[in-house]
């Protein structure tokens, strides 16, 4: 299965547009999550990508939000941003199954201005996943955290600390920086200050990181199993007639192998 994760960036999102559908199609995930998503390019995505299952939940004033795009028919979804009782987090979920496998996979966009709300939203989506065990055998989380590998959004999902009086448990697994540190290599920035055009000349003081994640929850359930094959950076490549790369950030894609244990 492939799974993905992708900031569209909206400002200026029209002269882009093109470069963004030619990615979202070429990455060719089983499942991708997007973020900063306006209504009216989530409607040209429906017309011209070749996902057939799509869901779409606005998220603020500015008519942009979340979608998730499927080759797999989408059993549930469910907004946590229309829920008080999840916090009303930027997240959304989807529940679908594929080769009798059922997967619930939720995308998020942490918010950028507040370690607190940040902190807040990412105990309520987790709760909310830890809620589900009898939906799917496998978890997903995916989206921009907002949020670097030394934050503790990070160190609350891997099991390294707790939050608001919570610790997420089972805890998660960060694919990218998993295949990185066992593959002996440097895990490669989503938010890219230096190299990105998005910030050329604007950036002196931000440091590159990897914002975009995806996370795969550890069962602890020896009826299931999960292997890792690979994970890449996409969205890097500079259009020579916009100027711009796809979007501000670069997207995630993790190839994982899911299996019940016989």
């Amino acid at each position: 299965m492939k799974f993905a994760t992708y900031n569209v960036w909206y400002p200026k999102i029209d002269i882009r547009a093109e470069q963004l559908l030619a990615e979202i199609d070429g990455v060719d995930a089983d499942i991708i999550g997007l973020q900063e998503v306006p209504i009216e390019f989530y409607g040209e995505l429906i017309r011209k990508c070749k996902y057939k299952y799509c869901k779409y939940v606005p998220c603020s004033d500015e008519e942009i939000g979340l979608a998730i795009l499927s080759k797999h028919p989408i059993a549930e979804h469910f907004s946590l941003f229309d829920s008080a009782e999840n916090g009303n987090s930027v997240a959304h979920n989807v529940i679908f199954e594929a080769e009798m496998v059922r997967f619930s996979v939720t995308n998020v966009h942490l918010p950028w201005d507040s370690v607190l709300a940040k902190e807040e939203q990412i105990v309520a989506v987790d709760k909310f996943i830890h809620a589900q065990s009898d939906k799917a055998q496998f978890f997903v989380l995916l989206g921009d955290f907002n949020s670097t590998l030394n934050s503790s959004v990070h160190r609350y999902l891997i099991g390294d600390q707790t939050l608001l009086g919570s610790e997420s448990k089972p805890y998660w697994n960060d694919l990218a920086g998993s295949h990185a540190a066992l593959n002996n290599y440097t895990i490669a920035p989503t938010l890219d200050f230096v190299n990105n055009p998005r910030w050329r000349g604007e950036n002196t003081v931000y440091v590159p990181d990897t914002f975009d994640r995806i996370y795969v929850r550890e069962s602890f359930n020896w009826d299931y199993s999960f292997s890792l094959h690979d994970v890449k950076i996409f969205g890097t490549k500079i259009s020579p007639k916009t100027g711009y790369a796809p979007s501000d950030h670069y997207g995630v894609l993790a190839e994982v192998n899911f299996s019940l244990v016989k």
